[in-house]
């Protein structure tokens, strides 16, 4: 395979896509802008996905790698990692496998990523499609009608600010959602957790706290397929609704408090501190609400735990009481952010 340097990597991960990925592909092959290389991380997949991939390759002439993980890790966390620690454009997009882009996106965004130098280029508005494999009608859609731009705007330089706009929800978690330099995102360490969920709020986070630049532009450029079958939205049981959402919340709250630890703003700012952490835990929360509504304290108790014990908690049984009761007041917690 011939090695050159890029301006754009297009990061793929994928898990049983057959369905999907071909129109993914086409609609990386059919950009206006042909200055990038394709990185598909396979997460073990047990369907016809990986040989579908490969029959890609001849297509992108040399710009399409595949990476085949030594087995499944549950998310599109490490996929994403690999992909990153392979890729060599001086720019990172991230595409899910069963998502497609527009046939100007890349052009677009790299674009707009050097015309002002930003690290991060930041996008408003999207499009959603059906589950149909080719999609025949889009949707254009946004993340908060309230904080919408008509013309490429920098984030405001002021810390506080963007955490207020965090807290508030004004940001979209999606990593699709964003055009990155990728200098920095190695030289800041700005990694996904390895989490089965809401890994994406995290590494928006650390975006949000290191940046110096983040541009918000106003096309539309990505589009997101609503696709009940994928692994986000599959039915879950309550037992395993609240287990997939206390994992997250036992790692993701580690993740977080380790990263605002090392910041001189938050040793000063101790309050903020505790918002984003009690934001983060009640997000997980409210998404297994009507999980935690269909069983009784004793049998959430246990779940609770159980995943304490397995996180390595040397309290279990104090958190997940504190857990419980964070649940029976989260109306009044809201209000401290």
């Amino acid at each position: 395979m011939k090695n050159f340097s890029p301006a754009v990597s297009v990061i793929v991960p994928m898990f049983n896509a057959e369905k999907f990925l071909s129109v993914c592909l086409e609609s990386i092959l059919i950009q206006t802008f042909k200055d990038f290389e394709v990185i598909l991380v396979d997460d073990c997949s047990t369907d016809s996905s990986l040989a579908l991939a490969e029959s890609y390759l001849e297509k992108f002439g040399g710009r399409l790698k595949i990476i085949t993980l030594p087995e499944n890790t549950g998310s599109g966390a490490v996929p994403r990692n690999v992909g990153l620690e392979y890729a060599q454009g001086k720019y990172i997009f991230f595409t899910d496998n069963d998502d497609l882009l527009t046939d100007n996106a890349l052009e677009t965004l790299y674009n707009f990523a050097e015309e002002y130098r930003a690290e991060v280029v930041y996008m408003e508005k999207f499009f959603t499609c059906n589950e149909e494999p080719v999609p025949k009608n889009f949707t254009l859609s946004v993340w908060r009608k309230d904080s919408l731009v008509d013309e490429p705007t920098f984030e405001p330089d002021n810390l506080s600010e963007r955490i207020k706009k965090f807290l508030s929800s004004e940001f979209w978690w999606a990593p699709w959602g964003k055009f990155f330099r990728r200098d920095f995102l190695i030289s800041n360490e700005i990694f996904f957790p390895q989490m089965t969920i809401a890994d994406d709020v995290i590494h928006t986070f650390k975006i949000i706290c290191l940046a110096k630049k983040i541009l918000r532009v106003p096309p539309p450029l990505y589009v997101y397929r609503t696709n009940k079958s994928s692994w986000y939205r599959r039915t879950r049981s309550p037992e395993q609704m609240i287990t997939f959402r206390t994992s997250s919340l036992i790692l993701g709250l580690d993740c977080l408090d380790e990263f605002m630890r090392g910041l001189e703003y938050f040793k000063k700012n101790p309050v903020v501190r505790l918002q984003v952490l009690n934001f983060f835990a009640l997000m997980q929360l409210d998404n297994m609400a009507e999980a935690l509504k269909s069983l009784d304290a004793a049998e959430v108790y246990e779940i609770f735990l159980r995943e304490f014990k397995e996180a390595g908690s040397t309290q279990p049984a104090l958190i997940s009481y504190l857990l419980l009761m964070t649940n029976l007041y989260r109306n009044e917690l809201k209000a401290l952010t």
